[in-house]
């Protein structure tokens, strides 16, 4: 173990030291600052709350008027009325699915920054997107155990990654991915994932572009890196790095951090401070 690891960590460096391109540098660890809640023993109160009093609340929020979130809701709303009944208690589940998969409005962007770094922010209260964070964690995790099997995915992207957490690491937000790896390359073909998830879900029924195949993965699945392989040494190589990440476990610390036992024993999710 230790000699695979020295040599992926030569590859790396020798990388490192290319220069030719001009591309943004991240590093892949754990996301120790990433909202991370499973929600594990509080779902059916965080539910009760977020669906019948928070995602209305968050959508009038004049800072979601303005970074698009409310007319991103209401456009998925319209276009899954026909889809799923109104009387359908993961409604909301699903159109946090259309809402995250549509490029038009781009919430994903500022979501998954948001998500990346929002521990406190999310333990304090502050964070924005409580509402978001619960309905896309409920809808894998429904949508996973009907599917009932892990994925073989891709990713794509224009980034470097120039330091690597061996041999753990997770991407510590929602993070999008493809069962067709011709689809993963179009979003970038720097530094790209072969990744074998057994907690992400195919969200395509419900999808603004089902033609992506998207598998969304949570932000507290945890891989273990098994490969890093480059074009220096593949030729034929889909990408010009390519890390294979395989499915490792989870790590998530905020599990139902804004939630509580009352003297009666009885969870109550303390959401009254958000908005």
């Amino acid at each position: 173990m230790l000699l695979i690891i020295e040599a992926l960590l030569l590859i790396l460096s020798a990388l490192a030291q290319d220069h030719r391109a001009a591309v943004e540098e991240k590093k892949l660890d754990m996301a120790p600052n990433s909202v991370d809640d499973y929600y594990y023993g509080c779902r059916e109160n965080m539910a009760k709350n977020i669906k019948e009093k928070y995602i209305s609340k968050e959508c009038e929020n004049s800072e979601f008027e303005k970074n698009g979130f409310k007319k991103a809701w209401d456009v998925g709303k319209n276009a899954l009325d026909q889809k799923i009944s109104k009387h359908d208690s993961l409604k909301c589940n699903y159109i946090a699915i259309y809402v995250y998969t549509n490029t038009e409005f781009k919430i994903y962007q500022i979501f998954n920054n948001d998500a990346r770094n929002g521990k406190q922010n999310y333990k304090d209260g502050t964070y924005k997107w409580y509402s978001l964070q619960f309905l896309l964690t409920e809808a894998i995790e429904i949508l996973r155990k009907k599917q009932n099997r892990c994925f073989k995915t891709f990713r794509g992207t224009k980034l470097t990654f120039n330091e690597i957490a061996f041999p753990s690491i997770r991407f510590g937000s929602f993070t999008s991915s493809s069962l067709d790896s011709y689809i993963a390359k179009r979003f970038g073909s720097k530094s790209c994932f072969e990744i074998y998830t057994c907690l992400g879900a195919d969200v395509t029924e419900y999808s603004r572009l089902p033609y992506e195949k998207e598998v969304l993965i949570p932000p507290y699945e945890t891989f273990k890196v098994t490969a890093v392989r480059t074009k220096q040494y593949q030729k034929d190589l889909w990408c010009d790095t390519v890390f294979t990440l395989k499915s490792s476990g989870t790590r998530k610390e905020l599990n139902c951090a804004l939630c509580k036992k009352d003297q009666n024993n009885k969870v109550q999710c303390l959401l009254n401070k958000v908005l």
